[in-house]
């Protein structure tokens, strides 16, 4: 991770440690909830910001998608990916309704599927591209088919990779030469599973790798592991794998959401809702994933955090993660836009956007049929 990449994860981090012993005590324990609404317009405006905002005489997006390319090697791709989900999400559930928000999944299909986007990732696992360049564009492909249309031959060829790589000797398939991590099988068989509306026997095989996956957890957790080679999980990737696992299983992510609360959920100083990277009573570094680890606590893993409560259906933790960051993650709305630590690390509005629009799930809902 770069130097600037760290100063503005640490300025985010502590910036939630300076705000929440001011004003955070209201704003994330007491302060009113603003309601679905609201929290949909707000992530509408942050799409409007990472999409088309900016005095860029190209595309904005592409832009800052290069520039978090410049900050790690998935950069690009993670910014493309969660910001065509999120459209998705939001159109899906009629809370935006220009009648050109669909096609914007598609404008940045196409940006991700280019050659700049598949550049850094080569062949690994069985895929020409690694699992996590096919899992996630899988995902946005699923995402740009409208009700009723006909698969594309793309979509197709995709799913059939993601059956076969996952139905292989290897559980967790790689994403770049020997490197292998499991949250982004996870998403892989998420968008397998999705792929069952193509053929029944691709949920299916999500179905079997995932009860191969429930041989292999952290044994003291219980919990999906953090890479491939060690068994011990942490709050970024843990927090992520959970709304995916809801496309799998949706009782098998209460599961592990349960655990995940228990093993990573704290408040910040006694007040501010937060996600550690790594369990409560270990210590651990920063890295790449989680960003600094600040009093134990990860910033991506708070946001992301927001994703795995609305897939379980866990309303009230969902909002106060969300008002922690409202707190605390310096952002600004004009003229429609909204951004967050000051515009300067697109990926992490991304993130927000897409955790913020994923479907609040019933808080009961038991397995797909």
């Amino acid at each position: 991770m770069t130097l600037s990449l760290r100063r503005v994860a640490v300025l985010m981090l502590w910036s939630v440690v300076l705000v929440a012993g001011v004003r955070g005590l209201w704003i994330a324990t007491a302060g009113p909830d603003p309601g679905e609404r609201a929290w949909d317009d707000r992530t509408a405006a942050q799409l409007d910001f990472l999409t088309f905002g900016g005095a860029s005489d190209g595309d904005p997006l592409a832009d800052r998608a290069d520039a978090m390319q410049r900050l790690f090697p998935e950069g690009r791709l993670f910014t493309l990916a969660l910001t065509g989900l999120a459209w998705h999400h939001l159109v899906e559930r009629a809370a935006v309704t220009a009648p050109d928000a669909r096609d914007e999944v598609r404008s940045i299909l196409a940006l991700a599927t280019n050659g700049p986007t598949r550049a850094p990732f080569g062949p690994a696992g069985g895929l020409p591209h690694g699992m996590f360049y096919e899992a996630w564009t899988a995902q946005l492909r699923l995402a740009a088919r409208r009700e009723g249309e006909e698969p594309d031959l793309a979509l197709v060829a995709s799913c059939r990779r993601l059956g076969a790589a996952l139905d292989g000797a290897t559980l967790f398939p790689d994403s770049y030469p020997g490197l292998a991590w499991p949250a982004d099988a996870v998403v892989g068989a998420s968008a397998l599973a999705q792929c069952g509306e193509l053929d029944s026997t691709y949920t299916r095989g999500a179905r079997r790798w995932l009860a191969r996956v429930r041989q292999q957890l952290d044994p003291e957790t219980g919990l999906i592991p953090h890479d491939a080679v060690r068994p011990d999980a942490r709050g970024s990737s843990t927090a992520l794998m959970i709304p995916f696992l809801a496309d799998i299983d949706p009782t098998f992510a209460r599961d592990q959401y349960a655990r995940f609360e228990a093993t990573f959920g704290t408040r910040l100083l006694g007040v501010a809702p937060t996600v550690r990277e790594y369990p409560h009573g270990r210590r651990g570094q920063g890295d790449i994933d989680s960003g600094p680890v600040v009093l134990g606590v990860s910033a991506p893993a708070s946001v992301v955090g927001i994703a795995a409560a609305r897939a379980v259906g866990d309303a009230e933790t969902a909002e106060a993660l969300r008002a922690t960051v409202e707190a605390a993650g310096l952002p600004l709305q004009w003229r429609g836009e909204r951004s967050y630590a000051l515009g300067r690390l697109p990926v992490g509005d991304a993130f927000l956007a897409w955790a913020s629009s994923l479907p609040l799930a019933e808080a009961d809902a038991g397995p797909h049929p």
